[in-house]
């Protein structure tokens, strides 16, 4: 791998940086004729979970692009890509301060101020790769989405953004700067030339805007079409309760709600997933007993599935996420469609999972915050083979009707080659 010095650089954000690295052999390979995209985010598209793995499956498995991707994330230097890519950083000044007592400030300008600087590398990379469109993720709010802006107006090609997040989920957020962040969220989304909405709910939350349009996240294509459903019947052995994904800010507290409400239950727990946000007595314990399996490759998710008797969704209760979860749309929910296990979506009646579940009745909904009522839920569905069959058969159909990857995958596809040929006339 080729390491590059970026000390030399004009602009404030490359002054004492922390250099790049990527593997970039050859900038000035041939075009062909598919679009090039210069992707520039937080969130690289690797194979891992959530977003990350649905830009995967967009722009790596498929070949309608042609990418570069620009990244501040390690992530990327963990995997195997097939693509070029350059991984940036802050400058060395700014990480220090972000290590002191004034990092809450410090962070807050990398978020508001930092992105107005394109670090060398990056310019230079976009400049030779010669792209026909800039594409960022906008939500939650990252410096390197205004980043990718000011790269888009240099070049003069189309800005695309995704939002798939509200605003400030995960993200540290001092309250005084809460406003102008949002304020800074809802003003990228309005000048974008093309912009992605990750559900109903978040177009709606966003407002009118000329070229928006609702992308799903997209799930793996289903494990066996052939494979009959075969439910799960109480007697021998208790039923197998699957999670797999985010366990920071509220999920790690509400599965520990769930698994300590279930210890009189006929019901065992299996979680996957990092950054866990539960306690450390519960952290301690889940892990001598074997409930929490650690973060593992998607991959071997498929096979720990198989195993699952019943899929969980869990959803934030509360003001503090209320808005989170009417904008979001979990990519679990769309794997866990294609893994043709009964699934139960624990949240509010306004989160985009129940919305969706109703329409399809592909889910079986628990929408109180009572963890013992959600058990309940859970138990009853574990004991009714019919319901099971249902949930099954209601959810093959939603995601053949809407969620089929290719069918989402063609969107993205058919609005970027619009924007394109509007710019070449």
């Amino acid at each position: 791998m080729r390491t590059f010095d970026a000390n030399d650089a004009a602009h404030l954000m490359d002054r004492d940086s922390a250099g790049s690295t990527g593997n970039l052999p050859d900038l000035t390979m041939p075009r062909d004729k598919r679009i090039r995209v210069f992707y520039l985010s937080y969130t690289p598209p690797v194979p891992t979970w959530g977003g990350a793995m649905s830009f995967y499956r967009h722009f790596a498995e498929r070949n309608d692009f042609e990418i570069f991707v620009a990244t501040d994330s390690a992530e990327v230097q963990q995997y195997e890509v097939p693509y070029r890519f350059l991984r940036f950083d802050v400058p060395k000044w700014l990480k220090r301060m972000l290590r002191t007592r004034l990092y809450r400030w410090s962070w807050h300008y990398n978020q508001l101020i930092a992105g107005y600087f394109v670090p060398r590398r990056v310019w230079e990379a976009a400049r030779v790769f010669k792209p026909d469109l800039v594409f960022t993720i906008a939500g939650s709010w990252n410096w390197t989405a205004r980043v990718a802006q000011r790269v888009a107006r240099r070049l003069r090609v189309p800005l695309v953004a995704s939002f798939n997040d509200w605003f400030d989920f995960g993200v540290l957020m001092h309250p005084y700067f809460r406003g102008s962040i949002e304020r800074a969220f809802r003003k990228f989304y309005r000048d974008c030339d093309l912009a992605f909405c990750t559900s109903e709910g978040m177009l709606e939350a966003l407002g009118p805007h000329p070229n928006a349009h609702v992308l799903y996240p997209t799930g793996c294509s289903v494990l066996d079409n052939r494979r009959e459903f075969i439910p799960f019947t109480p007697g021998g052995r208790p039923a197998t309760v699957f999670f797999a994904g985010s366990l920071s800010a509220w999920y790690g507290p509400m599965l520990e709600q769930l698994v300590r409400a279930s210890s009189d239950s006929q019901l065992r727990f299996e979680i996957f997933g990092s950054h866990a946000s539960w306690s450390r007595d519960f952290d301690s314990a889940v892990r001598t007993t074997g409930v929490y399996k650690g973060q593992v490759t998607f991959d071997e998710l498929k096979t720990h599935v198989l195993e699952a008797d019943l899929l969980l969704l869990p959803m934030g209760f509360g003001n503090e996420c209320a808005q989170i979860e009417r904008t979001s749309f979990k990519t679990k929910f769309l794997d866990y469609l294609t893994f043709q296990k009964p699934i139960v979506v624990w949240g509010p009646d306004y989160c985009s999972a129940v919305r969706v579940a109703h329409e399809f009745d592909a889910a079986q909904c628990y929408t109180s915050p009572d963890a013992a009522g959600c058990i309940a839920t859970l138990e009853n569905v574990a004991h009714s083979s019919e319901r099971q069959k249902q949930l099954v058969a209601n959810a093959r159909r939603m995601y053949q009707s809407r969620f089929e990857p290719s069918r989402i995958h063609a969107v993205l596809l058919r609005e970027c080659e619009k924007l394109v040929r509007s710019q070449r006339r």
